[in-house]
């Protein structure tokens, strides 16, 4: 692994354990073995190698995980149920940030999501990223909609849109819902309302 991996991959680990704000660049600079010099070869500060770890480990794996339920074969609900449970399942399986590969260990998406928030009030580039992301998902239910209703799956007068719309803010809303109530399984979530929206829409 390089020093630049190893840097990017500690400090993910570091800022899942501890928030963005409570790591600072000494505590990086530690845990990653790594002199002061040494960091500022391939960081400049603490902000940009925040935006680098997040875009890589978090915004590239979501949006590779839609592109992967974009093209894979199923049903229009198999691809969207897989694509929102593998992003967002219990433990989202980031094991290169997490582990050294030699273990199953995963990542919680509930600490990853907490994460998230905190970047995306403070960075305006952790913003658009998150926008563009949210963009492609809904795109992506509105196109895998438009799908069923072409290999008549779903019913013909469904505005693909709205619907696309109305199971985007729905999922988010029940990964918000889990954040604070992690009793409640998020797949269970998923699942029931996904079975709601075919009842009403299959054909």
């Amino acid at each position: 692994m390089s020093t630049k991996d190893r840097i990017m991959k500690t400090t993910f680990k570091l800022f899942l354990k501890k928030g963005i704000v409570d790591v600072s660049l000494s505590d990086i600079i530690k845990a990653a073995d790594i002199t002061t010099g040494g960091f500022y070869y391939h960081f400049d500060s603490k902000d940009t190698l925040l935006v680098a770890v997040l875009k890589k480990y978090v915004f590239d794996y979501f949006n590779s995980t839609i592109e992967y339920a974009r093209n894979s074969e199923g049903t229009p609900r198999e691809k969207i149920e897989s694509a929102m449970l593998t992003m967002w399942g219990e433990c989202v399986p980031i094991a290169e940030a997490t582990t050294s590969g030699e273990s199953s260990e995963k990542a919680d998406y509930r600490k990853i999501h907490l994460l998230l928030m905190e970047g995306i009030q403070k960075y305006d580039v952790i913003m658009e990223y998150y926008t563009k992301y949210h963009h492609n998902l809904l795109n992506f239910i509105k196109e895998t909609i438009d799908e069923g209703v072409a290999r008549g799956i779903i019913r013909s007068d469904i505005d693909s849109a709205e619907l696309a719309a109305i199971i985007h803010s729905s999922m988010v809303g029940s990964v918000i819902m889990w954040v604070a109530m992690p009793e409640i399984p998020l797949e269970k979530r998923i699942i029931s309302n996904m079975d709601y929206y075919w009842e009403c829409t299959a054909k």
